[in-house]
């Protein structure tokens, strides 16, 4: 009958069978209080407990949707059976780019981990997944910039990519074939032989890349102090830089390398995570620099194996506008092949939306996006389609775009609708508003320090000014350099332009051409009419 019952018995005489798992002795009355005590505990919860089982068949088609996380970190589990397999990822799988590039929230960690993923899935590749802290960048290019004079600078950071990649080629055979090169007779002697240089160059092989990074970068400054001390700037020869990066001869190391390497099919080179921790005083030179270097650097490496046939794919996956910094200070703009990850099309991000619906929940009927969509949302508000409202607003990215239908689908769900109404909408929009303001920001601040807060200064601004406001605004906050501000929010989607018939386009809409756009708006000159993105309306207090 599932009634908690409390059965007393005073001292151990025989206790029948039936009973003997439920009865409890006492010798005192004392003992009566504390199994009573147990029992009054067991007597609450039961009270306290429902006695209506929950039929998970009951639940509306909204509360069993998951449209999984915003951030590919954070769902490398389920990532595989609703990735969108786009012409970017069929790219990079054949290993025809060398730069992944794309705006924060645009799916580079995503591809990232599928590529990753999918190749080290063979025992005849060899993977590298490289995701440097930023900050130890940042930290031995300042060791670098103080110890070395210019000239010697760049030679010096490419030197000491090619080396530490080298090394974790060596560290990642030695790992993945410990076991493998006993049973392979093919490998056994060249693997023995590369554990030995390795144990020669005395790399670290504990802690992850970050921790073996540092220890190579200390291994260097501290070489440095010893020989040519810590005050004194100087121009290093060749052979000066070998003898404070290597501990050997790396040629033999690479030559050994290669004769281990033509047993397998191929080797990538995979760096995320390369523009991320930046500090906030922004980009400069110098950290160009190391990107510049550590991409010559690989293309380097993969020349020198291609001579022994060997395949080697190096894909550095890079933020847009970092990219776009690293283009400006670059005399040979065309070298490295690049895929751009971001998104223009709207049906495109829908199909990623409908592949999330999918996988979350088993479906006989039309899977068509507009019968799924119609399941989980109104199909209108405020006159537009909702899919594209939503879209809108995301600024066409993903990330931003998951996190908003998850703001509207939690406020739905807590208000026990069947599907996202109208007041969801509002309320998840105006939640997502104030975290997508943050995070401008703090793009804006990556790349220009002193636009951090430029943002503020549009709060309670109508929805819609004209050239000469902006003018104003902007150089309120920063007269000295307006128009590259201007430009600025005009990048990041921002603000936008009204074109004909009043119609609103950002950036994504001129595939993120900022030559088209800026043309566009010199043509109109002093007439144009500039727009904040409805994504900021509600965080900034914009008036409609």
């Amino acid at each position: 009958m599932n009634k908690k019952i409390c059965i007393l018995q005073y001292g151990d005489s025989p206790i029948p069978l039936d009973f003997r798992d439920f009865v409890n002795i006492y010798y005192n009355i004392d003992e009566i209080n504390i199994h009573l005590a147990s029992f009054a505990e067991e007597v609450v919860e039961a009270l306290q407990t429902s006695t209506i089982e929950t039929d998970e068949n009951n639940y509306s088609y909204l509360q069993k949707l998951d449209l999984g996380a915003s951030a590919a970190e954070n769902e490398m589990r389920t990532l595989e059976s609703y990735y969108l397999k786009t012409d970017a990822y069929l790219r990079s799988r054949r290993g025809e780019n060398q730069l992944v590039v794309g705006r924060k929230g645009s799916g580079k960690s995503a591809l990232f981990l599928q590529i990753r993923d999918k190749e080290r899935s063979s025992s005849k590749n060899v993977v590298l997944d490289l995701k440097p802290e930023g900050y130890k960048l940042i930290k031995f290019k300042e060791v670098i910039h103080d110890y070395l004079e210019e000239g010697t600078y760049e030679h010096t950071i490419s030197a000491f990519w090619e080396y530490l990649l080298l090394l974790e080629i060596c560290y990642k055979i030695l790992e993945k074939d410990k076991k493998l090169h006993m049973a392979n007779p093919d490998l056994y002697e060249p693997y023995l032989r590369l554990e030995e240089l390795y144990k020669n160059e005395k790399y670290t092989s504990e802690g992850d890349f970050s921790e073996r990074l540092s220890f190579l970068m200390q291994r260097f400054t501290t070489n440095f102090s010893e020989k040519y001390g810590e005050n004194s700037k100087n121009r290093l020869k060749t052979h000066e830089l070998t003898d404070l990066l290597y501990k050997n001869d790396i040629n033999i190391l690479r030559e050994n390398l290669a004769q281990y390497l033509i047993h397998k099919e191929k080797v990538w080179l995979l760096f995320d995570n390369i523009d991320k921790g930046w500090p906030s005083t922004g980009l400069k030179n110098d950290d160009l620099t190391i990107i510049r270097n550590l991409i010559d650097a690989s293309r380097k490496i993969q020349r020198q194996f291609l001579r022994s046939r060997i395949e080697v794919f190096p894909i550095i996956f890079l933020r847009n506008d970092v990219y776009e910094l690293l283009v400006k200070g670059t005399s040979d703009r065309q070298k490295e092949s690049k895929v751009l990850l971001d998104w223009m099309d709207a049906d495109l991000l829908r199909e990623l939306v409908k592949l999330r619906i999918l996988a979350s929940i088993d479906t006989d009927e039309d899977t068509s996006f507009d019968n799924l969509w119609r399941k989980i949302c109104i199909p209108h508000i405020d006159g537009e389609e909702t899919s594209q409202y939503l879209i809108e607003r995301s600024l066409y990215r993903p990330r931003f775009l998951i996190n908003l239908i998850n703001q509207c689908k939690s406020y739905a769900i807590n208000l026990n609708h069947k599907r996202i109404e109208k007041e969801d909408i509002k309320k998840g929009l105006s939640f997502f508003s104030t975290d997508i303001l943050t995070d401008i920001s703090y793009e804006l601040q990556d790349i220009r320090p002193e636009t951090e807060n430029i943002l503020y200064n549009f709060i309670a601004c109508k929805s819609e000014i004209s050239s000469k406001t902006l003018l104003k605004i902007v150089s309120d906050f920063d007269s000295g350099n307006t128009q590259e501000i201007i430009d600025l929010l005009l990048w990041y989607g921002f603000l936008g332009i009204k074109i004909n018939q009043g119609e609103t386009k950002y950036i994504y809409h001129f595939n993120y051409n900022m030559q088209i756009l800026s043309g566009f708006i010199n043509r109109k000159n002093s007439d144009i009419v500039y727009c904040i993105n409805p994504a900021f309306w509600p965080s900034l207090m914009v008036e409609m």
